[in-house]
């Protein structure tokens, strides 16, 4: 990795979702803004960031890079359906998060399409679903991951950001308690701490 490239990767956020499909739910910063940061703006940015969240091998992004840079217009379109997906990612547990009841549909539609050109193929522990290498493979990883998470004990434990500042990405609670409110401490969670202490000062003045 160049020293550029390490510049940028330490730009990026932090990955605090606990799951794939919340990592990538979470590629957009800032979701009450006028403007949100998207950090999905290529079909690059997409492999890279699935690498990182675990998603994909290091192989299988280079793979995918080689054949979106001979397939730009393919990977462009491909960029724009799994960023659909990540917004359908979002709205689900969102909702679930703060108590509503979203529409599954869209998720389970695409993991429908994934599980059309998966095949079962040994693994740890056992089979599991595998796929060719095709610039769709993102987004088949993705709809894999919300299903596994929207059909798991951990769902009960997906939570949203509970920043003032409307963070709202999502996460999953690994906390024994479940008492945990932040994506994280080293950001929102301080940033809530240092808010708290100067309206204690504040009141304390009055």
């Amino acid at each position: 990795m160049t020293e550029a490239e390490v510049e940028d990767v330490e730009k990026l956020p932090e990955l605090v979702g606990g799951a794939v499909c919340l990592d990538v739910a979470n590629s957009v910063d800032g979701r009450v803004l006028e403007v949100p940061v998207d950090y999905l703006g290529t079909y690059a940015d997409l492999v890279d960031w699935l690498e990182r969240a675990g998603g994909l091998s290091s192989v299988e992004s280079a793979a995918l890079l080689a054949v979106a840079g001979a397939e730009p217009e393919a990977a462009a379109d491909e960029l724009a359906r799994a960023r659909a997906l990540r917004e359908a990612v979002f709205d689900l547990f969102h909702g679930r998060a703060v108590g509503g009841a979203p529409d599954a549909t869209a998720v389970q539609r695409a993991y429908t399409d994934a599980l059309r050109h998966a095949r079962l193929e040994p693994g740890d522990g056992g089979l599991g679903w595998a796929w060719e290498l095709d610039l769709r493979l993102p987004r088949w990883r993705i709809a894999q991951s919300a299903i596994e998470l929207a059909t798991s004990p951990s769902l009960g434990r997906v939570k949203a950001c509970a920043s003032q500042d409307g963070c709202q990405y999502l996460f999953v609670d690994t906390s024994k308690n479940g008492s945990r409110r932040w994506c994280s401490m080293t950001d929102c969670g301080n940033q809530a701490k240092s808010r708290r202490l100067t309206e204690r000062r504040r009141a304390g003045r009055v």
